[in-house]
């Protein structure tokens, strides 16, 4: 790339498509090595001279990120353009404009969000994006805003991390023409010897390769229910009016509460919903479970904890729940394992609305630590944002485990049963 002050970016063949493509949002997903930290310089760099008194962000999952990854290649490609010197503690970069008024490329770290909030960007590149977390909140609450009085476009760079928002953003161009994705391999550098990349493929192992190398989305090593299909069991799954519903939660404290709606047909268990959200009061989530076009579920579910009380109101949220006619059943279990073990059974059996893609991220990122040669299976899952929603499915099975669950003999002794009977 070169414009009047002639500093000149080169860019590959495959950078060169997504660098022309008039998509207002592109998604690259590419191996690593590609040459994404150049092609997104090339980017803010044109925003940046093409529209006097512009403001382009670089963001990276935290500031030091982008320090490493993206700020000496900035002011080495950049400074034949420079207004004035690079602001070096803020990661500020001020270019000539024919105004007068530079124009300014900002680096920034995902982890403190709220500082771009209330600008007007013109352009914004986000980097290593499967790695930055709360997305939707990110994206939703902050930067979509920031673009909207300028028109503004954006880049989204990432080597893919199993399935999660990044994927979903892959996807995006199937429902919104302002979308565009990619994909390119390592491979497709043309500076990358390919004899370096095949002997990468020899030493880190097929899955690592199939994505650090070839951008493929794969599951995440360790996966909990990996014997969950997403191309089978990810599908069109409706309310229907006729089938009992049931509810299932796990109560968080410091986490997400989540809830998940089921119902069931015969020997299949179908998700129809699912909501999570944290730092709500229990009120909330009543008005959540009434505010649902479903008919009153007749079993509801949760972790036995959810009976302990707390020290500051005397009480358990399953006793808040049930002042409001919500009685929820509850069984001890053992240990983490024998829950999992006890819902392996019936994850053949489950299927999943293809609208609720954060239920089906919960399915293929809800794992177990990564320790080589150990068996995975007596260790306890990772704690993080995906266990939330697995642990109310596990409670759920774990409930329902063992009782009839073909048909009406299960919903009457259900019913049959009063509050109290409902620990088991």
């Amino acid at each position: 790339m070169r414009n009047k002050t002639q500093t000149t970016i080169s860019l590959h063949p495959p950078q060169q498509t997504v660098f022309w493509c008039p998509k207002r949002f592109r998604v690259l997903n590419a191996g690593r090595r590609f040459g994404k930290t150049t092609l997104a310089i090339a980017e803010l760099i044109r925003t940046a001279s093409f529209i006097p008194g512009s403001k382009s962000i670089y963001f990276a999952p935290s500031i030091s990120q982008a320090r490493d990854i993206a700020w000496n290649e900035m002011k080495n490609q950049t400074k034949p353009l420079w207004a004035r010197d690079p602001n070096e503690s803020r990661l500020e970069i001020y270019l000539k404009s024919t105004t007068g008024e530079p124009s300014q490329i900002w680096l920034r770290g995902a982890e403190n969000i709220e500082s771009a909030r209330g600008n007007k960007i013109h352009f914004l590149v986000v980097d290593e994006i499967s790695s930055i977390r709360n997305w939707e909140y990110i994206w939703n609450e902050v930067l979509r805003p920031a673009l909207t009085d300028t028109l503004g476009g954006a880049l989204f760079i990432s080597t893919p991390k199993g399935y999660g928002h990044f994927f979903n953003l892959y996807q995006k161009q199937n429902i919104d023409d302002d979308y565009k994705s990619f994909t390119f391999t390592t491979y497709d550098n043309p500076f990358i010897q390919a004899s370096e990349i095949d002997k990468a493929k020899a030493e880190v192992g097929e899955d690592s390769f199939r994505q650090e190398y070839m951008a493929e989305f794969v599951s995440v090593s360790g996966q909990v229910y990996k014997d969950w299909n997403m191309d089978r069991q990810f599908t069109n799954v409706e309310y229907d009016p006729n089938l009992e519903v049931n509810v299932s939660f796990d109560f968080g404290v410091n986490d997400p509460t989540a809830l998940i709606w089921f119902q069931r047909q015969g020997g299949e268990f179908r998700v129809i919903d699912y909501y999570e959200q944290k730092d709500a009061s229990i009120d909330h989530f009543v008005h959540i479970l009434r505010s649902k076009p479903y008919r009153q579920p007749s079993l509801y579910t949760g972790d036995i904890a959810g009976r302990s009380r707390s020290v500051g109101t005397n009480t358990s949220p399953i006793e808040e729940y049930a002042k409001h006619k919500i009685f929820i059943r509850t069984r001890s279990v053992k240990s983490i394992e024998d829950q999992i073990r006890i819902t392996h059974k019936y994850i053949p059996s489950l299927y999943v609305s293809n609208k609720l893609d954060r239920f089906r991220d919960i399915l293929l990122n809800y794992r177990y630590p990564e320790k080589k040669g150990l068996n995975q299976q007596n260790e306890n899952p990772i704690h993080d944002e995906f266990s939330h929603g697995a642990r109310a499915m596990e409670y759920y099975f774990l409930n329902i485990d063992g009782l009839d669950t073909e048909g009406l003999n299960f919903n009457k002794k259900i019913q049959q049963n009063d509050f109290k009977s409902w620990e088991i």
